[in-house]
């Protein structure tokens, strides 16, 4: 019995240090790439492509790119979560276009150029739309801070995971193996503590990889049309505020572009409230619940493994 102690006390010991030793050197290597390429850019002549060669994942190994993705990468979940982000800040650029709009509206209104003949009093659309817009504005810099904490998540957790998790987690079993006092489910223990390590490993990229297949498999015609949508009418945002401003330049009227306002901004602000909605529902909700499952099914089968109810 008390060989088999030994025999699974150098195991866990050689799991921790092989966990210490991988995140260190995967750390030390994502460094190192990132001063290379800082270097690079420096130099000039073809030092860009240098650069992004050196910033790639393949240049720390298949293994501890999957692991430890670099926040910056074009590959796996990161380059979902840099897409996404993408996304954001184009509708984001979308309703701050069109809240463009409205502002240059109301400038006109207090100028007192042309409402004097408008049939409804501008400060009953105008005033609760920039509100409405600047409110939206907020939540999509929010939705944007929720996928840049995702990326550093994805990458920070790993190298805590691999260089204090893991080790912590090994040092503790080898502690119980010593001191537990019903040495017959030594195995159990073992297995319990294999497979905790496992789920620690990979509960975080699972909870976003989750929500990635959510948003880009299942739900990605309907996030798709919205997106389009939402950027047509950006465009036509931001041609409305040309016309509006040259209008201004000329003395034309422009009271009516004032029910064409109305209907664009109702257009964007459903979309843009609609696809938030889906975001929060899918990067969100999502995840949370993906990582509270992974959670209590493993503590269901530790329990059961360990013969406990």
């Amino acid at each position: 019995m008390r060989s088999n102690y030994l025999i699974f006390t150098i195991l866990f010991i050689l799991i921790g240090a092989g966990s210490l030793s991988f995140g260190l050197i995967s750390c030390q290597s994502v460094n190192s790439a990132k001063t290379q390429a800082a270097k690079d850019n420096k130099g000039g002549d073809g030092s860009k492509d240098k650069a992004e060669t050196a910033a790639l994942p393949s240049s720390r190994g298949k293994v501890a790119s999957f692991l430890i993705p670099e926040t910056g990468s074009e590959r796996g979940l990161q380059k979902a979560l840099n897409e996404k982000s993408h996304q954001l800040l184009d509708i984001w650029t979308a309703v701050k276009a069109m809240n463009g709009v409205v502002n240059v509206l109301q400038s006109a209104q207090v100028k007192g150029n042309y409402f004097v003949e408008a049939s409804v009093n501008p400060l009953e659309f105008l005033a609760p739309l920039d509100s409405t817009f600047k409110k939206i504005s907020g939540m999509f810099l929010g939705a944007y801070s929720v996928i840049v904490f995702q990326k550093m998540l994805l990458s920070l957790s790993a190298f805590i995971i691999f260089i204090l998790v893991i080790p912590i987690c090994a040092l503790v079993t080898v502690v119980i193996l010593w001191t537990y006092k019903d040495k017959t489910k030594i195995y159990r223990i073992v297995i319990a503590s294999a497979l905790i390590t496992l789920v620690i490993i990979f509960a975080i990229p699972l909870s976003i990889n989750a929500s990635s297949l959510l948003g880009n498999k299942i739900l990605a015609k309907n996030i798709n049309t919205l997106v389009a949508t939402i950027e047509e009418n950006g465009k036509a945002a931001t041609a409305m505020e040309n016309d509006i401003v040259r209008s201004r330049k000329t003395g034309n009227s422009i009271i009516k572009y004032t029910d064409r306002v109305k209907t664009l901004s109702d257009t964007i602000i459903e979309n843009a409230i609609n696809y938030y909605i889906i975001f929060v529902f899918i990067f969100i909700i999502i995840p949370i619940l993906t990582l509270l499952v992974i959670f209590f099914v493993t503590r269901y089968a530790a329990r059961l493994i360990l013969g406990k109810r």
